[in-house]
């Protein structure tokens, strides 16, 4: 069985068994861009700003929580509860598990109506109340969505070995509505050339989509990232 790419153009074969990490190449696939989307995400909306924060929400040892659907609703009364306390405001909410299937919670924080944000650690422990909590600065960081989109190369590693706790039909991150998506633009080569003449090139990559069995170019996909707040520009 194929599908069809709509992005790239690339016919990707649906691959049932699973390989090395227990995941199959098709899946693999499928969560790499799942995990690229969520980077392009996070990147659009936070900049290491003074205003953002990321908060980390655990369960306590006693509790063994492998249930992806109350941990979901721990977070939506969570949230309700900071609204209260703190106001509106922006947030993406990434749910992981661990090497042993148990969940905790990443969120990311941002006040769009002021300049600094601090909420401090010992409310929010007191509100989510399962167990420990951090509250981290996002200030300095330029690459805030690579910190939890590490991709996951060959099926190796500590990412793919979680893989397998994530239920279908359950979303890898949600997020309020004022988090913008990155927009999609369509251009020629050489537009984009000049859109981002004078910027910081801080990655690339390019490869080739062939025919199956044949040596036939139909498409060439480049993936370049452009970041002007490193090296001081």
């Amino acid at each position: 069985t194929r599908y069809l790419d709509a992005e790239t153009g690339e016919i990707i074969r649906f691959q049932s068994k699973t390989g090395r990490g227990g995941i199959s190449s098709s899946g693999r696939y499928n969560w790499n861009r799942a995990f690229e989307r969520l980077r392009r995400i996070i990147n659009y909306n936070f900049t290491g700003s003074s205003n953002e924060l990321h908060i980390i929400l655990t369960y306590g040892s006693n509790l063994h929580m492998t249930d992806r659907g109350i941990v979901s609703n721990d977070f939506k009364n969570f949230w309700k509860r900071i609204k209260y306390h703190y106001g509106s405001m922006e947030y993406i909410v990434m749910y992981e598990p661990d090497c042993k299937g148990r969940w905790h919670i990443h969120v990311l924080v941002k006040n769009k109506n002021t300049d600094a944000l601090f909420i401090d650690n010992r409310s929010v422990q007191d509100i989510w109340s399962h167990g420990f909590t951090k509250v981290r600065r996002t200030t300095g960081n330029d690459n805030i969505g690579a910190y939890f989109t590490v991709l996951l190369g060959n099926g190796k590693g500590r990412k793919a070995s979680r893989i397998q706790y994530y239920q279908k039909h359950k979303k890898l991150y949600t997020k309020s509505r004022g988090i913008l998506i990155p927009p999609l633009y369509h251009m020629t080569y050489d537009e984009v050339e000049k859109l981002v003449s004078g910027h910081n090139k801080v990655y690339e990559k390019g490869y080739s989509v062939l025919l199956e069995n044949e040596n036939i170019e139909v498409n060439r996909i480049y993936i370049m990232q452009y970041n002007d707040r490193r090296n001081g520009k």
